[in-house]
């Protein structure tokens, strides 16, 4: 955890005093910018749509988009594990730099909290429930990494050497029923 976060977490007191501030709301122009996965939950859906079907498995993930001297928004994006939704999914872990080819199946890899990637924002106008009317960010499609590389993490701006995979050599095991994966979906 960062210091910013935990300090944006300090507990105030009742008794204590309050530092007035304005809402650090950013709305960033339409544009290319990277991002950083903060956190991913795996949930299911439970909504009245036509599209999405109740029960339907999805991972909730929430983006933080640098935008330089324009600051930082955070936009909350869902994955729904369906087969309509194939394309996103493959954009999404392609962004990411992991290894997809079109028309083949591949099994991404969860493990997303940290990483980044580049995504095309869009901006969103509508009315809040006061009659106010808003605008936010919307993740408009993610890109690929131009040289077909994954992208640098956002904390380490210096490449990273990965380390040569080593051979595992496997020893039989005794079936248990579990199947390794299928925990929530």
């Amino acid at each position: 955890m960062n210091n910013n976060m935990m300090n944006d977490n300090e507990f105030l007191s009742f008794d204590g005093p309050i530092t007035a501030e304005e809402s650090q709301f950013v709305t960033l122009p339409e544009g290319t910018y990277q991002f950083q996965i903060m956190s991913m939950d795996r949930k299911r859906y439970s909504g009245n749509s036509t599209k999405i079907p109740n029960g339907a498995p999805f991972a909730e993930v929430q983006l933080r988009f640098d935008g330089g001297d324009k600051g930082t928004t955070t936009v909350t994006e869902r994955l729904y594990l369906l087969k309509s939704m194939q394309w996103k999914l493959t954009e999404f872990f392609r962004c990411l730099g992991q290894q997809v080819v079109t028309g083949q199946p591949f099994q991404p890899n969860w493990n997303i909290v940290g990483k980044t990637g580049t995504a095309e924002l869009s901006v969103h106008q509508y009315t809040n429930r006061n009659g106010e009317e808003r605008t936010n960010n919307q993740v408009k499609r993610f890109k690929a990494p131009e040289d077909g590389t994954a992208p640098q993490n956002v904390a380490q701006q210096q490449p990273v050497q990965q380390a040569q995979p080593q051979p595992v050599q496997q020893q039989p095991q005794q079936s248990t029923g579990y199947t390794p994966g299928m925990g929530m979906f």
